[in-house]
Parts: structure tokens; C-alpha cells; sequence
């Protein structure tokens, strides 16, 4: 259109001027940001929606550096209407991504990023276990670990897992309900992540319970925690595949885990060289797991492995 006025003998010089700084002014718009649904942490105890927020930030400022159009966050706080599971959140659209830990029918159903978050070592299982029966577990053989009772949720997959390598699972529907039946002595150890385990126990001791972790034995099967976005949203999982592996490359994704309030008791990882791993058989991994890709994943180094 300016080309065409410019040929004009008959359009004042003024609006031609005119014309061509709105249209200078209004090319930022063709590249508008776009806006990354997220949900809003429910409380600053909440860390593991803190991380969730605090990674996709993190890839997205890195993935903005190479990219003309921009994307930012936009929190959705969650009203008690909405109480549905996580996966029906991003099925409907009420976010844009969250993590799992992965399955083949996640997969099946989502879109993953497939780069680990927590750079694997989610599949670290310390447990919570009775303070009086701590010294008895510590010291326990693989084959009587098995034939104890152990507490996980009823669709987790942990508990597909164990029951896999011939663990005695309890499959309870509630994380309160499992507390009650470790309280009653109906199940001997809760695994937990290497991360999580820390936050819960100081939460049950303030409920009046004599709890211990028990980190002398570690359970390890690869079950990476992948960013998850709906199937047909590849644009979106392919910026976010990008800031991360940019994060990685500079470091900054290792200085998120390090500092991060969910994360930072794991490290330095010199205090699990005393621990006891106990390496297990994941079946219902995803075959597309990058398990060739080294630098996405942290691997404990101890001498005592089973």
C-alpha cells in the first residue's frame, strides 16, 4: 500500500508520513507474546508447583533469546470447583504444562519433553519408616526388604514397579491414608524421592509422629519427570525442549537443582556415597527414553550396589 502511494500524484505528502510511522509502529504486534498457562503455587509451602513454575520459566527466557516471538507465563490459580486430576487439567486446557513422572500412557496421551527433570534422580527412592523399626530395615537383606509391607498410592507407577521386582505392596488410595497405616505398623517403608522424603518427615514429626528416613538404602529404577503439554501442541513442546537444552548447556539448569527449595538437600551428591543402592528393573519404561543422552541425567556414585 505505501509502494502504491508513493507512485501517487495525488496524496499529500503529510499522510504518507503519517502511514508510514503507524506502520512502523504497529509491527510489534505481529509478533505479540504469546501466553504459557501455568498454575499459580497455591502457597509457598507448595515446592513442587514452585519447580513447576520455576523450570518452565527458565526454559522459556532461554528459549525467548532465540526466537521473534516471545512467550511469557500466565498463572491459573485453581478454585475448588475445579478439583480434577492433573491430567484432566491439561486435557481440558486449564493448563498448557505440567510434569509427570512418565508411562507409556502418558505418552500415549501427552506430548512429553522428553529431557529429565531433576536430571533423572527422581528414580532415587529413599523411605519413611517408624523410628523403632529403623535399625532392624537399615540393616535388612534385599530378599527381606521384599517380604515386608510397603505403602504407595494405588495408581502410582512406583507401585507397578516394586510389585515388578517382587516387593510386598500395599496399594492405598490417599497419601494421608498410607501415613495412617505406617503410623499403625501396616506397612514397614514408604519410599519417597531423594527430594521429597525431607519436607514430609519434618511434616509428620509437627503431626506428632516418630518417623525417620531411612537413607541408608536406596531403591533405583530410571523413572524420569518429563514436562508434559497436550498432543496437539508440538510448537510449544519443542520451544520448551529448547530452553532446557540450553539451560543445560550453560549450567543454569544444574544451579536451578542446586538451589531450588525442592531440590537443594539432595546436593552435594558425596552424601549418598555411603548409601546402599538397590538397582531395580523398570519394564514400563517408554522406549523413547534418552537414556544414551549422559548429560541429562545424574547418576550417584557408591561402591555398594545390589
Amino acid at each position: 500500500m505505501l509502494r502504491l502511494l508513493l507512485f501517487s500524484h495525488h496524496v499529500p505528502l503529510a499522510w504518507i508520513v503519517a502511514l508510514a510511522v503507524a506502520l512502523i509502529l504497529t509491527k510489534p504486534s505481529l509478533a505479540q507474546d504469546k501466553f504459557i498457562k501455568v498454575m499459580q503455587p497455591s502457597s509457598q509451602n507448595q515446592m513442587g508447583e514452585r519447580f513447576l513454575v520455576d523450570v518452565v520459566n527458565l526454559a522459556v527466557r532461554k528459549a525467548n533469546k532465540t526466537h521473534f516471538v516471545k512467550h511469557r507465563l500466565k498463572f491459573v490459580p485453581l478454585e475448588e470447583r475445579q478439583l480434577l486430576s492433573f491430567e484432566s487439567y491439561l486435557e481440558r486446557g486449564i493448563f498448557d504444562v505440567t510434569y509427570f513422572g512418565t508411562s507409556i500412557a502418558l505418552e500415549e496421551k501427552f506430548l512429553p519433553v522428553r529431557i529429565p527433570l531433576f536430571s533423572g534422580l527422581l528414580g532415587y527412592r529413599l523411605s519413611i519408616v517408624k523410628s523403632k523399626n529403623l535399625a532392624m530395615l537399615k540393616n535388612a537383606s534385599l530378599e527381606e526388604l521384599k517380604q515386608l509391607p510397603v505403602c504407595q498410592g494405588s495408581i502410582w507407577a512406583d507401585s507397578d514397579i516394586l510389585e515388578h521386582n517382587n516387593f510386598n505392596v500395599v496399594r492405598v488410595s490417599h497419601y494421608e491414608f498410607i501415613v495412617k497405616m505406617l503410623d499403625k505398623d501396616r506397612c514397614l517403608l514408604f519410599p519417597r524421592g531423594l527430594f521429597e522424603g525431607h519436607f514430609e518427615v519434618a511434616n509428620l514429626r509437627k503431626q506428632g509422629m516418630n518417623v525417620e528416613l531411612m537413607d541408608q538404602i536406596l531403591f533405583y529404577y530410571p523413572l524420569p519427570a518429563y514436562l508434559f503439554v497436550k498432543k496437539g501442541n508440538k510448537a510449544l513442546a519443542d520451544y520448551l525442549e529448547i530452553g532446557l537444552k540450553m539451560a543445560i548447556a550453560d549450567g543454569s539448569y544444574q544451579q536451578l537443582l542446586q538451589e531450588h527449595a525442592l531440590t537443594r538437600a539432595i546436593f552435594p551428591l558425596e552424601k549418598w556415597r555411603d548409601s546402599r543402592i538397590i538397582e531395580l528393573e523398570n519394564p514400563y519404561l517408554p522406549k523413547n527414553t534418552p537414556l544414551d543422552r549422559k548429560e541429562y541425567w545424574i547418576k550417584l556414585q557408591n561402591e555398594t550396589v545390589d
